[in-house]
């Protein structure tokens, strides 16, 4: 039943799977610390993208998943796993933390608190979910307030109010699947649920970002395609859709002064809205994964043969990106001492990685078509249920980008971009395959 909801650890599928990255953290206290989730491991960088290292899934201790990650503010990261919580005080040794060995759904940073964070994890035979918090930068936690009967939780976050406003968005599946949000003001001793509308069998409700100047306001995306996004100023109590997608809600992510909200996805490209109104417009048809915008920048993720790159930073509020990582320019295992426990399960393993991810880097990236996909209800969006239109055709939204102007749009449906896709990865392909030939021709004569 939970398989249906969408709410596994997201299987990553490393082995013999095509390179994607899906979530870019930020290191709250450092701005040249970001973390970058793959599947095939975490992506680390401490000069603002110059450079970025491996750390394996061996390493983490977990395989085939791609777990929710956190980074405190002393620059720990911790990991949700389906046993508990991977916990990396440096980059060079990961280890269980003490206290919770369950299946953990979603980690969560607390504001302001030096040390501190939360997760959620989630009894899935019994429909149980319960959260746990830390205050020692993540080596121990502790159940915290009752558990939330009747519910398989998603998401977890924190307003950095004083009470310490806690939400829980998950789907409950007691009669008929339906979508919960549970808040709680008094931490997690008591809590009030509301339904989230727009749930089924294949989508569930994630908690995409909180307001960081009313803990009453937060954004709630939809999984599954067709995407939506939802916003609520009552903590709950009523919700009301925003923006709607052909593709899905893949990134969101809101300004650090709190006046814009920007979301992407893979099929519609990125869009923007100021917060006191959220009419969305669109401002390109780059085609991203995830969303990052802090102190430290605005970062979009993607994959490389729809992008250009798997990193791009916007210096233009999300106009355009430029790329930050390519592909075939991770430089290896972070530099551990031989005896770490990410040395030992990761030295060994990169050159078959690296294999995978090309080793050109000289030579790496190319300018992908911007492309958008057009028809249903890309062009479309709601505010406060209202509904509005920004170009709900093709010939409507012919001039997006400055923002307005400037990309240029496929037929309807989204037919061009697929093959596209496989043409630039069997090209990828051979081209690794000529790359191998020529470093050691021995492989490829005959017996």
């Amino acid at each position: 039943m939970l398989a249906a909801s969408g709410l596994w650890p997201r299987l990553a599928g490393a082995n013999g799977a095509f390179p994607a990255v899906s979530q870019l953290l930020a290191d709250p206290a450092h701005d040249a610390h970001l973390v970058l989730r793959s599947n095939f491991g975490l992506l680390i960088t401490r000069d603002r993208g110059q450079n970025w290292d491996w750390v394996c899934e061996a390493g983490l201790g977990y395989q085939n998943i791609e777990p929710a990650i956190a980074i405190l503010t002393e620059g720990t990261v911790i990991a949700a796993l389906p046993n508990g919580i991977a916990r990396g005080a440096s980059e060079c040794s990961f280890e269980l933390a003490d206290g919770l060995s369950a299946y953990v759904a979603d980690v969560a940073r607390v504001p302001n608190a030096p040390g501190g964070a939360v997760a959620v994890s989630v009894d899935i035979e019994r429909g149980v979910s319960q959260v746990w918090n830390t205050r020692d930068g993540g080596k121990s936690w502790q159940p915290l307030g009752a558990p939330l009967d009747e519910l398989n939780a998603a998401t977890l976050d924190i307003a950095g109010d004083e009470q310490g406003t806690l939400y829980v968005s998950g789907v409950s599946q007691s009669d008929t699947v339906k979508g919960v949000l549970a808040r709680s003001s008094d931490a997690g001793q008591t809590w009030t649920r509301s339904d989230v509308p727009g749930v089924s069998k294949v989508s569930a409700p994630y908690i995409a970002a909180l307001s960081a100047d009313d803990a009453q306001t937060l954004y709630v995306r939809l999984s599954g395609s067709p995407g939506r996004l939802l916003v609520t100023h009552d903590g709950g109590a009523r919700f009301s859709p925003v923006l709607d997608f052909d593709g899905p809600v893949d990134g969101f992510a809101l300004s650090p002064d709190g006046r814009y909200a920007m979301a992407s996805s893979r099929v519609d490209g990125v869009w923007r809205a100021r917060t006191e109104d959220l009419a969305f417009e669109r401002l390109s048809c780059q085609k991203l994964r995830c969303l990052s915008w802090t102190s430290a920048g605005l970062f979009g993720c993607a994959d490389e043969f729809q992008a250009g790159f798997l990193v791009g930073e916007s210096s233009d509020a999300g106009l355009s990106f430029e790329p930050r990582l390519h592909m075939s320019c991770v430089r290896g295992p972070v530099s551990c001492d031989s005896e770490s426990s990410v040395a030992r399960a990761c030295d060994a393993s990169w050159p078959a990685q690296s294999e995978q991810l090309g080793m050109d880097c000289a030579s790496a990236g190319f300018t992908p078509k911007d492309e958008c996909g057009s028809g249903g209800s890309a062009g479309a969006r709601t505010n406060g249920g209202a509904a509005g239109s920004i170009g709900g055709s093709a010939a409507g939204r012919a001039n997006v980008g400055t923002p307005g102007g400037g990309c240029s749009l496929a037929a309807p449906g989204h037919a061009s971009a697929p093959w596209r896709l496989s043409l630039a990865i069997l090209l990828w392909a051979a081209a690794r395959r000529l790359r191998r030939r020529a470093r050691n021709p021995g492989l490829f004569r005959p017996a």
